[in-house]
Order: structure tokens, then sequence, then C-alpha cells
């Protein structure tokens, strides 16, 4: 069974999670309810930064390597981490433009290149999060085979 797509669409999941998850404070500051205060905000952001490495190291990293050890191919690697990398790319640029037209329509050019920089840096991120996954997954197999 080819498991090569499963990474990238965990990737994307957790693209768009942290999409959101970054953009937390603006979207409780600009929502109709009432301003939470500061102390409980920043929980709310603690909470979701621990959250997001929690879907970062845990599931995609979990994933990764659950993928790359039921594969006979490791020559792929690359390219499954390259694919990761776009999706989460892709979907969080989606995702960030969609919590920014929520938050404020009227966003400046800056606050465009801020998001497109940011939803770079997540692909990047992931990617690199993925193949360690796979690569880990091929050592470990590597290892217990003995070649």
């Amino acid at each position: 069974m080819n498991l090569s797509a499963v990474p990238p669409l965990v990737a994307a999941g957790v693209g768009f999670a942290l999409s959101v998850l970054r953009r937390l404070p603006p979207l409780l500051v600009s929502s109709p309810i009432d301003t939470p205060p500061v102390r409980r905000l920043g929980l709310y952001v603690a909470g979701g930064q621990f959250v997001s490495f929690l879907l970062v190291y845990g599931l995609l990293f979990g994933v990764s390597f659950a993928v790359g050890r039921r594969r006979d191919d490791p020559r792929s690697d690359g390219r499954i981490a390259l694919a990761s990398g776009l999706a989460a790319a892709v979907v969080t640029l989606v995702g960030t433009g969609i919590v920014l037209l929520i938050a404020d329509p009227q966003q400046s050019a800056v606050v465009f290149l801020q998001a497109l920089g940011s939803t770079l840096g997540v692909g990047a991120q992931l990617a690199v999060v993925v193949f360690a996954g796979l690569a880990l997954a091929r050592y470990r197999s590597e290892s217990v085979t003995g070649t």
C-alpha cells in the first residue's frame, strides 16, 4: 500500500491549524465578544503554542516516522518532504488569508508580506520535520536489519 500521500495531507492539516493558532490574539481582539484580560490572552497564546508544538512534533513527526517504517523505497523521501512543505505552505497561506480577512479586511501590504514570509517558513519547517521523520524511520529499519 502506498502511504506517500499521508504526510502531505497531515502537513496541510497542521499548516491550517498553525495559521489559526499563530493569529489567535488578533482573532480574539477583533471578535465581537468581550476582549479577554491580558493575563488570559497570554494563557491562550501559550496554550496555542503548546498545541502547535504537539501538532508539529507529535502528530506530523509521528505520522512521517510511521509512514517511513512501512515504506519499501526510501528514495522518494525528498519528494514526500517537498510535497508536504508545499501543501503546508499553500494551506497556511489560505488559512492566514481567511484569518486576516476575518480580523480586519483592510490589511496593508506589510501584513501581506509578513503573512507570505510566515507561510514560507511554516512550509520549510514542516518539510524538514517530515524529512526527519522519514529519515529516522529509514535509519531505524537499517539498524534493525543490519544493512
